[in-house]
């Protein structure tokens, strides 16, 4: 009898945990959402990261996360944190839109030095996110049985026939579908970008900070989006030892300390 009460009471007591999480990750955000509408940004930004910490990562939580930053004076992070939506769902046009619009008001603004043929591949990419994409190669992939299937057992001739030519052309497309979803999971999980969060930081040919003015690479402001190539851990210096071998806008190559940026 004592055992049945302990049994009871313990399911009792994993069942209220198992209620309270979701709600608990729920009430951040709303608490989040709430805060930003009565313009206190401090802690709403506080609230979301609380949030995305709790309950995981996700493209509305990184954009409302960036609104909170920008809205915060803090362009840099507002840019990060876009970014970030965008690459969870390119589909976001809300992330994209403010994305270009914070973009316009930093100092150094991106410039478009992409090829056509780069440009045609992202389009192509971000048409869907990584998840839409390996669901509808499946799908192809399993037209694309079913129409050798029709080939293989169907006895009319014209049939076959249409299901041979269907078959052969849902080969091609679950073919490219495949490269297209391992492509865009592929940029989902890459990190080789990052933002400067500095008001301003002057970037160096050598992983140190310039010595003189011939060391002196770039000067680039908060906001910014470099491409990491290569990382250095400068031995002998205590503090802030990591250096980013980077490129900007896919021109000018530099260093600059790991400090002074975020991955995105």
């Amino acid at each position: 009898m004592k055992k049945s009460i302990i049994y009871r009471m313990l399911l009792s007591t994993l069942l209220l945990i198992l209620a309270s999480a979701p709600a608990t990750a729920q009430s951040l955000t709303e608490q989040a959402d709430a805060a930003y509408t009565a313009d206190d940004y401090t802690k709403a930004i506080e609230l979301y990261n609380q949030a995305i910490a709790s309950e995981g990562t996700s493209t509305s939580l990184f954009y409302n996360l960036g609104n909170a930053y920008y809205r915060n004076g803090q362009p840099g992070k507002a840019i990060l944190n876009y970014h970030r939506a965008l690459k969870l769902d390119p589909t976001n046009s809300d992330a994209s839109e403010n994305l270009e619009f914070v973009n316009s008001k930093i100092i150094d603004k991106p410039v478009d030095n992409d090829s056509l043929t780069d440009k045609v591949t992202d389009r192509i990419i971000g048409f869907m996110n990584a998840d839409a994409w390996a669901y509808t190669t499946a799908a192809l992939f399993l037209l694309f049985m079913l129409g050798a299937a029709g080939y293989i057992f169907i006895n009319s001739v014209t049939l076959r026939k249409s299901s041979f030519f269907a078959a052969l052309v849902l080969l091609f497309a679950t073919i490219f579908g495949i490269i297209v979803s391992v492509a865009a999971a592929n940029r989902q999980t890459d990190n080789s970008d990052a933002i400067i969060l500095s008001e301003s930081v002057q970037l160096s040919t050598s992983p140190r900070q310039p010595k003189d003015k011939s060391e002196e690479a770039l000067l680039l402001h908060e906001g910014t989006c470099v491409h990491i190539i290569d990382s250095l851990t400068v031995p002998g210096i205590s503090e802030n030892p990591l250096w980013y071998e980077v490129t900007v806008n896919k021109e000018h190559r530099a260093w600059i300390n790991a400090s002074e940026v975020e991955r995105i």
